[in-house]
Parts: C-alpha cells; sequence; structure tokens
C-alpha cells in the first residue's frame, strides 16, 4: 500500500505548501486575484492541509481530523476545525476562481477538491494489511500441517471460518468510487447511460445533451430543440433511441417523443403531462410506463398509465387508483426481470414512500414508512434491490432497499440525487445536487435597491419565514439540529430560539395576529399526510387541530385568531382552535391565503394564475386582484397597507415586483439571477425596518457523478 511521508511537500493547482516551512508558496502562473510569494500560516492549518492531501480525494470526518491534528482535545479542535478550514480556503478558493477549494460534506467532514502533487520519493510502499494477514495465515498453515490428523481437521474448520472472515472484510475495504462525468456550468439532472455503456443522456436547461463515455473531452451534443423543452429520457433497449416526454414552449402541448440517434428521426407516441413527468421502459422495450394527466378526464388526477409500444392502436392503460386515492404517484421504474414496478407515492404535501407492484396480479407492497421527498429510484441488475434518493429536512442522501427484508441500508453519499443503474453493471451514475437555503432581507428604503441579504451565515438550511409585528420576531424553519423545526429570531436574526423539537419534519410557520403562536405543518402519526400543528409561545405547549382530511396546505389566520385556515382536498376550510367542528367555506383549492382585514382574504389558488381576493363573510364573492396575465407567483408574494410584493420569473432571471393598491401598477424593484428565490419559498414583510424577507436558494455546481459502492455489489 503506498502511503505519502507527513512532511511532503506537494502542489496545489498554482500553489506549492511546503509543510516544514509552515507557508504556502503561490508560483507563476495564478490568477489575478492571486499575489505571487510566500504566505506563513498556523503550523496546525499547514497540518490540516496536509492531511487532506494525503487522503485525497476521500472525505475525511471532523472526528478523525480532530483526533489527529488535534489530539482528540473536542472541546478546542471542534473551533479550532472549523476556523481552520475558514483560513484555508480564503488563501486557495481564488486559485479555482472563487470556487470551494474544501468542500463540506454535510454530517461527515471535508474533502480536499485540488488533486495534490506529490514527488516521487514522499511516496512509501507499505505491505496491504489483507497481504499481511494472508501471510500470516499461510506461516500458521505450514506449522499446522506437521502436526496429528485431529489437529489437521480442526485447522480446516479454522480456515473455513478465516476465510469467510476475511471475504466479510474485503468486502468493508471495498472502497467507494466517484467519477465525475460532467464538469460544464449549469445542473444536468436524470442522467442515464446507454444499454452499451458508451453515452450518457442527461438534461440540462430544458433540452437533452449526449455525452460519449468513451471521448469525454468531446462537448456534449445538444439533442433537442430551443424551441422546446425536454429534462429526461429513458433508452430503448436496444440502445437505439431515447423517449422523452417534450414540450412546446408557446403553446405548451406536451408529447412523447421517440428519437432515434441514426437519423435524427423524432416519431410521435402519445400525449404526455410535463416534460419533466416520470416514465420508465420495460426490459423486453414492449411497454412505457409514464406519469399522465388525461385533458379529456379532468376530474383524474395525474397518475401512472401503461402504453404497449407495439401496437399504436391501443389506448394507454390507467394503473393508479381514479377517484379519492389519498396519494399521488411521482416516479416509476420497471424492474429487469419484468415482475415489478416500483412506484414513489406522495401523500399530503410532506410525505413520500416507495410501493412495487405485481405487474400481473396488480398486488401491491410497501417497502418504506415515513419519507420525505425521494429524488429517483432505480432497480439493481438482480430486481431484488432499489436504490433510491430522498430528501430529508434539506439532506439529499442515497439508500438501497431490500425488497423481501424491506432492510434500508444508507449509501452516505451527500447530494445524492436521481440514481440510475449501468445497464448490467453494479455501478450508478447520479446527479450531485447539493441545495441550500438562506432567510435573506431586501431593504426597501434604500434610493437604488442593489441585493438581497443573508440574516445570518451558516452550513444549514433557513426558510420559509414569516414576521410577525406585535412579538418583533421572524419565525422559520431550520434543519441545523438534523430535522426541519421551527425557530424564530429578531429582524437581525439574532437572539434565536428553537421551538418545536417532534424530529418529524415541520413546515411552512405562520404567526397569529395578535404574535401569540404560530400555525404549521407536520406529518401525522402514520407519516401518510400532514395535521395543521399550533405551538403557543406563553406554554411552549404544541397541539394539533382535529381534521378528518390527511392533506392540509399552508395554513392562515382567521382575523380573530379563533381559527386556522387552509385548504383540503375539498377546498378551503376553517380549523377551529376550541374543537369545534372545521367549517367548508369554499370549494377553490387555495395555494397561499393571508387575511388583510376581518373579512378579506387575499390568495392565490391551483387552478389559475393571478392574485384573488374573497370575502369570507360570502366566499362566493371572489374578485381578482391581479390580472392572471400580471401575477403567476403562488408563494413569494407579501401584502402589505400599500401593495403587493412578489417574484417574477423570467428566462434567465427573476424580478421582484411591487404592485400598487392606488395606481393598480407593477413597478420592478430588484433583478435576480434565475433560481434566486426558491418557488416553494415564502415572502414576509417588517414595516418597521422597511425589509422584505424571503427565502433565498444557494445552489452549488451540479455534475453527473458516476459510482461504485460495496451496497451496490
Amino acid at each position: 500500500m503506498i502511503k505519502i511521508r507527513k512532511e511532503a511537500v506537494f502542489k496545489l493547482e498554482g500553489c506549492e505548501v511546503m509543510p516544514g516551512e509552515n507557508s504556502l508558496n503561490f508560483c507563476e502562473p495564478v490568477p489575478d486575484s492571486v499575489t505571487p510569494g510566500k504566505v506563513s500560516i498556523q503550523p496546525k492549518f499547514i497540518e490540516l492541509l496536509s492531511y487532506l492531501a494525503r487522503k485525497y480525494p476521500n472525505v475525511v470526518t471532523r472526528d478523525e481530523l480532530i483526533d489527529n491534528i488535534w489530539e482528540g482535545n473536542t472541546y478546542v479542535g471542534a473551533k479550532a476545525l472549523t476556523n481552520a478550514i475558514w483560513h484555508l480556503r480564503k488563501h486557495l478558493n481564488p486559485l479555482l476562481s472563487g470556487e470551494q477549494a474544501i468542500e463540506t460534506v454535510r454530517k461527515t467532514g471535508y474533502r480536499l477538491l485540488i488533486e495534490p502533487l506529490f514527488d516521487a520519493s514522499d511516496l512509501v510502499d507499505e505491505p496491504e494489511i489483507l497481504q499481511v494477514e494472508q501471510a500470516k495465515v499461510e506461516r500458521l498453515s505450514k506449522q499446522l500441517r506437521l502436526r496429528s490428523y485431529a489437529m489437521l481437521v480442526i485447522l480446516l474448520v479454522v480456515g473455513v471460518f478465516a476465510g469467510l472472515h476475511l471475504y466479510q472484510d474485503s468486502k468493508q475495504l471495498r472502497q467507494t468510487e466517484m467519477v465525475q462525468l460532467t464538469r460544464a456550468a449549469g445542473a444536468e439532472l436524470y442522467p442515464a447511460v446507454s444499454p452499451d455503456g458508451r453515452w450518457l443522456v442527461y438534461g440540462k436547461r430544458s433540452n437533452l445533451y449526449l455525452k460519449d463515455l468513451e471521448s469525454p473531452t468531446l462537448t456534449p451534443k445538444r439533442l433537442t430543440s430551443k424551441r422546446t423543452r425536454e429534462l429526461r429520457a429513458i433508452w430503448s433497449s436496444d440502445g437505439k433511441s431515447l423517449i422523452y416526454p417534450s414540450e412546446d414552449r408557446v403553446t405548451r402541448e406536451c408529447h412523447m417523443n421517440r428519437l432515434m440517434l441514426e437519423t435524427n428521426e423524432v416519431s410521435y407516441l402519445s400525449e404526455c403531462y410535463s416534460y419533466t413527468s416520470a416514465l420508465d421502459i420495460s426490459a423486453d422495450g414492449r411497454s412505457l410506463i409514464y406519469i399522465w394527466k388525461e385533458k379529456e378526464r379532468e376530474e383524474l388526477d395525474a397518475g401512472l398509465y401503461l402504453l404497449d409500444l407495439l401496437s399504436a392502436e391501443l389506448a394507454p392503460l390507467r394503473l393508479s387508483c381514479e377517484r379519492d386515492c389519498g396519494y399521488r404517484d411521482r416516479d416509476v421504474a420497471f424492474s429487469p426481470d419484468g415482475k415489478w414496478i416500483a412506484i414513489a407515492r406522495r401523500y399530503g404535501t410532506i410525505s413520500e414512500d416507495i410501493f412495487i407492484r405485481n405487474i400481473v396480479t396488480g398486488d401491491e407492497v410497501r417497502l418504506t414508512q415515513g419519507l420525505e421527498d425521494i429524488r429517483g429510484l432505480s432497480w439493481d441488475q438482480d430486481s431484488q434491490k432499489l436504490v433510491f434518493s430522498t430528501e430529508n429536512s434539506g439532506f439529499r442522501d442515497g439508500f438501497i432497499v431490500d425488497i423481501e427484508s424491506k432492510e434500508m441500508l444508507p449509501l452516505s453519499i451527500s447530494g445524492f440525487s436521481y440514481p440510475k443503474f449501468i445497464p448490467h453493471r453494479d455501478e450508478v451514475v447520479y446527479s450531485n445536487y447539493i441545495k441550500d437555503f438562506s432567510v435573506a432581507y431586501l431593504a426597501l428604503d434604500q434610493d437604488i435597491p442593489s441585493t438581497v441579504f443573508p440574516i445570518s451565515q451558516a452550513e444549514y438550511s433557513y426558510r420559509n419565514p414569516d414576521y410577525s409585528s406585535k412579538a418583533k420576531r421572524i419565525a422559520y424553519v431550520s434543519n441545523e439540529t438534523g430535522f426541519n423545526e421551527i425557530w424564530t429570531s429578531d429582524h437581525n436574526g439574532l437572539n434565536r430560539v428553537q421551538l418545536t423539537d417532534l424530529k418529524r419534519r415541520v413546515a411552512y410557520p405562520a404567526w397569529s395576529h395578535d404574535g401569540s403562536k404560530i400555525a404549521f405543518l407536520a406529518p401525522d402519526d402514520k407519516n401518510e399526510g400532514n395535521k395543521i400543528h399550533i405551538v403557543d409561545l406563553s406554554s411552549g405547549g404544541i397541539s394539533i387541530l382535529p381534521s378528518r382530511s390527511s392533506d392540509h396546505r399552508r395554513p392562515s389566520w382567521a382575523w380573530g385568531d379563533e381559527w386556522v385556515l387552509s385548504s383540503t382536498n375539498d377546498g378551503l376550510t376553517a380549523f377551529s382552535l376550541h374543537n369545534h367542528s372545521p367549517k367548508h367555506l369554499s370549494s377553490i383549492d387555495v395555494r397561499l391565503g393571508k387575511m388583510t382585514d376581518a373579512n378579506t382574504l387575499v390568495f392565490t389558488r391551483y387552478d389559475e394564475y393571478g392574485l384573488w381576493s374573497m370575502d369570507i363573510s360570502n366566499p362566493q364573492q371572489v374578485e381578482p386582484l391581479i390580472a392572471i396575465e400580471d401575477f403567476s407567483e403562488s408563494y413569494n408574494w407579501v401584502v402589505t397597507d400599500k401593495g403587493v410584493y412578489f417574484r417574477e420569473v423570467n428566462a434567465g432571471y427573476q424580478l421582484i415586483n411591487f404592485w400598487s393598491f392606488n395606481t393598480d401598477l407593477t413597478t420592478p424593484i430588484l433583478k435576480l439571477p434565475a433560481s434566486s428565490l426558491s418557488s416553494f419559498g415564502a415572502m414576509s414583510y417588517i414595516p418597521g425596518e422597511r425589509r422584505l424577507l424571503m427565502t433565498l436558494s444557494e445552489y452549488s455546481k451540479r455534475d453527473v457523478i458516476k459510482l461504485k459502492h460495496k451496497l451496490l455489489h
């Protein structure tokens, strides 16, 4: 086994690291932002950087670093490690044009992202552990052969046991290998490798791209037109064609297409629901399964449909429940042996699980219980296990589940998303997708609004702020405990207090008008839906409002704080804080509503764009506040005494706009990069500070990774 001397000098891009001198020597050429020459830094910083370099490209846990650099002193080492990483990034990040030189791997540790170059004289060849152990076993075997027949029998038994033990050890010691397949700017999603292992297809900027894995330096080829949107595709069983949903950017019509790669000929297969809809093809190439919503049957939700690819005359066959299902099917995958269909199924708004369906009998088996968001699933080649990605309280990771035992094991790969097994191999490709959120503010009293500013800097996600003028505090969701919980702070993000400890993925806090309570959503006892929860700030107690519904939209408060408003499958409903029966107000499915006086509810809805107003004393009286063509936002809006602030999404950028009650005109306030504000975020307003609060979405670079892992064998 090759090891590296502790005091070895090595290079990182244009920087020479010299542990013996505790210095970094930036040599020509270097970026303009870097000044050539030596920089002296603390010995511990150099020791830490050298340790990460010797472990490259592996992730090193915080505990291992504290044990080796700070001699196990957790109290000193924990803070010193964070400080050292900050200083090293400050010196090294300019070498990568500002990108992170040291990656933080959530819940694990750190990984150096610049490949270190060591001199060959600093490499020491040491025997592998297994080789040493095997040599010992051989020497022991030679001695035992000289003993009696009885001892030989015992030796054989011991040898069998030792062989099994060594096999298990070798399996455990098998290294996780990750190979980056794409490196360009932007987000590469839904990767899939061709049956012959040569080609990689993926979605990017609403088009499909093809990359030759045998010629990785070649520029990927764009397969689809800028006039249409595409994001995910599957390979035919012979590898000669791709099948994908495609949406016209102007007419919004969606078609399921087949592209013949040799001729670039595109043929129409059927209608589809969305260019992001899940789909898969059976191993024999005969059947296509996909998620679709029929235009002719508006009463049906989107569901799974099976299409016979060999018979163009047959209509797609619906497999999903048709009415009052209590769930939505969101992803799907055929097993290679043709026996099963795996389904990712959403219950309510914050609970999702995996089922497998017997293709012949239609019988279903539930494999998981109480997951949050499933981001892709794929079968292994033996059809015995499923690998999938799930997002739990903002953290994405991979898991593998056995369909017989239902045992679920973590892959421990941060950012693991949309996995797909490479055909006939125990390897997957996946999209490395790390997404953080922060609560940010825009100072509206500036003469020229410039940008939004996070109210706190941390390695955790903060989202969905709501400000109370009475309590003078911000309520928001934070995942710093490992679970999404409700926290509050002052308007500067200070004096923070954790209000919940449910460990059950809470969401969407909303202050009562008097500032004494906060309503929010959290999963029910079965993790198959959600319930409206109330936390009382005076007592700290949490109660659940009675409801027969399993799914509730974002909550808001009626004017007197005696009722909480939320939509269910029946429409807008009022839920009592005093155990009165819920009151059905309207059949309109409200996305987000806010009371502006004792009778007026301002809201957005699922069936139409626009901002609307309802008199809840006469719910049939509904009027548009901002016209459909001028308002297409769902959640990023807030009503003030003078008008409405809201987000507008455009091609390549976002706008924060203000619509005035007095003039009925919309004024742009600030232009932001695309995806700056999360589509499922929230806006709030601090009157005294004239600040607009929002959820800022922070994306790292997303690439396609090929993964070898011991659990995939």
